[in-house]
């Protein structure tokens, strides 16, 4: 799991700034530009960077630089590190993590890289070397859909992995795994959220994902409502056991293209797996979503569950993106986009006050 990551100089986080995680739910809320998903990536990046076999001796330092720097390039799509430099700052790009699994405790596997756009040529430098990897695993889920692309992704990757999305293609992979459902407990009821919300039961048959409704037969996946396939995808890795304990879940948006209705269940499932084990990030520009999530915490269930919420405000000119944190909603004070919803709201109520809405 990701314990703390302090950028300085990457994309949009030009100054200092450090970001500290829940052992239970992140959520990180921010207006476009504002650097959500490029935090998200960069996490992913060093999750993914720092999973290892616990067999054999620690790899040199160069070969370390040299596989970090192609998981960067791949999880960001840009072909040079000089892309991934904020354009102020003192030009170099900094980054420390402190992460933690079942075999590396807190205060081994800490890392620390660095780099300078201006001499790209001379690539990324490990400042600090981990003394122990991770053996758990991390899942990116992007706000794209991955099903409709399934097939050809996973026969292409065979053959050139590299020059496909790393996100989507390590999905692929994780989806094409075979495992056990979860037992009784956090995790099984996680998945029961997911199909619930689906209306079906989730199976695969000869490659091929169909969600089972009854009465209305085998539906395949890919064919059903687009807001259904991201949730369903997830039920999926819960299902093949991909997420399961020590998991590091990455959600982009997981609310794209959901009714408002089915937010309720999808928070559950979300809360219900970080009961698991799993280290659950999301991201989010819903403010229906946010105050789902309050409510659920607040619950008695979910009265153990660390949180944490991350504000960003996108840069002005050429500083960095502003960030706010805390374990409350209100520690991270207000967010334009979301103070823009709920200014729509009040317009909209005070044009009939006293009246039920149009849509009851």
């Amino acid at each position: 799991m990701i314990k703390q990551l302090a950028v300085e100089g990457v994309t949009v986080f030009a100054e200092r700034s450090v970001f500290q995680f829940a052992p239970g739910v992140n959520v990180i809320v921010g207006g476009n530009d504002s650097g959500k998903s490029h935090l998200m990536k960069l996490c992913y990046a060093m999750a993914k960077w720092a999973v290892r076999s616990p067999k054999g001796e620690l790899p040199e330092a160069w070969a370390e630089e040299q596989r970090l720097r192609r998981i960067l390039l791949r999880v960001f799509g840009t072909r040079d590190l000089s892309s991934l430099a904020s354009r102020g700052g003192d030009g170099a790009a900094r980054v420390r993590a402190s992460l933690a699994g079942e075999k590396a405790p807190w205060g081994t596997c800490e890392t620390g890289w660095s780099f300078s756009p201006a001499r790209e040529a001379e690539g990324l430098h490990l400042d600090v070397l981990p003394q122990r990897y991770l053996t758990e695993n991390a899942v990116y889920l992007p706000p794209r859909d991955v099903l409709a692309i399934y097939p050809c992704y996973v026969q292409a990757g065979k053959r050139y992995p590299e020059l496909l999305d790393a996100a989507a293609w390590e999905l692929c992979c994780a989806l094409d795994a075979e495992g056990e459902p979860p037992a009784e407990g956090p995790l099984r009821h996680a998945l029961q959220c997911a199909e619930q919300l689906l209306g079906g039961r989730l199976c695969r048959n000869n490659g091929r994902f169909y969600l089972e409704r009854e009465g209305r037969g085998m539906l395949e996946l890919n064919l059903a409502a687009e807001g259904y396939k991201r949730t369903g995808t997830l039920g999926l890795l819960l299902q093949n056991s991909t997420v399961r304990r020590g998991t590091v879940l990455f959600a982009d948006e997981p609310e794209t293209n959901l009714n408002a209705r089915h937010l309720p269940l999808l928070v559950r499932l979300l809360l219900s797996s970080a009961r698991g084990g799993v280290q659950v990030f999301l991201t989010t520009h819903s403010l229906f979503l946010l105050r789902e999530l309050v409510i659920q915490l607040a619950e008695k269930n979910n009265a153990r569950l660390s949180r944490r919420f991350i504000g960003l405000e996108p840069p002005e000119s050429t500083g960095g993106s502003s960030v706010s944190q805390g374990e409350t909603l209100s520690a991270i004070g207000p967010i334009a986009s979301l103070q823009a919803e709920m200014e729509q709201a009040d317009r909209y109520l005070s044009l009939n006050p006293g009246e039920p809405p149009a849509y009851e």
